[in-house]
């Protein structure tokens, strides 16, 4: 009981980090500092993720898990992995609807020893593409400019670490995502659909694309 206790103080000790790390950040936005985004139109490469984002997540095409790894950037997963994801596509998918439980996912779907950091990868990809409202994408970029440790052992629980981060930002900020929502609905933004997109695609778009620009 001891160890369990220990181990939810530390895991909500890290989520409120990351929600210290995101309201550092979104209090110092203003719109000269989100002025990057003008910047995406240009690139064929972001263009071409967000176009691929907005036809699975926003208008729920079915995913070819060819394009999925291609387009989300994930490397080392096999033709044979994906391929089995594909065949049962429609129950995992139903599955993960009436679930929501990313660690019982992983633990039945994913986890081999030697890819299970990018497996961690995809299947928070794969749950944020099918409710993006609930469930953040992780990467390195994200881990890095959150300044959190990864848990090497278990990577999956720095999904379940950051989603409760960024569900206490969004909680305690709504007017933040409120200014960058309006922000990016401005007719030239019109591309990034944002007033389609959830608060943690908000939190999301600007740490992946503020990265690069």
């Amino acid at each position: 009981m001891i160890n369990y206790l220990l181990m939810e103080q530390e895991f909500e000790s890290k989520a409120d980090y990351i929600k210290i790390q995101i309201e550092k950040d979104f209090n110092a936005l203003n719109e000269s500092k989100l002025k990057f985004f003008e910047q995406i139109k240009e690139d064929p490469r972001s263009i071409s993720f967000l176009d691929y984002y907005n036809k699975t997540v926003l208008d729920r095409e079915k995913i070819d898990f060819r394009k999925f790894k291609y387009n989300w950037g994930l490397q080392g997963l096999t033709g044979q992995e994906l391929d089995i994801f594909g065949r049962d596509f429609d129950k995992l998918k139903e599955e993960i609807k009436k679930e929501k439980d990313i660690e019982k996912f992983f633990k039945n779907h994913c986890c081999p020893p030697a890819t299970i950091k990018r497996q961690a990868s995809f299947c928070s990809k794969l749950f944020h593409t099918i409710l993006p409202a609930e469930f953040p994408p992780l990467d390195d970029t994200i881990i890095q400019k959150l300044h959190l440790q990864k848990d090497v052992l278990n990577p999956i629980k720095d999904v379940l670490i950051i989603k409760r981060g960024y569900e206490s930002f969004i909680k305690e900020n709504k007017d933040k995502i409120v200014f960058v929502k309006t922000f990016l609905s401005k007719p030239e933004f019109a591309y990034l659909r944002i007033n389609e997109s959830s608060d943690i695609r908000v939190i999301d778009m600007y740490y992946h694309f503020g990265s690069f620009y």
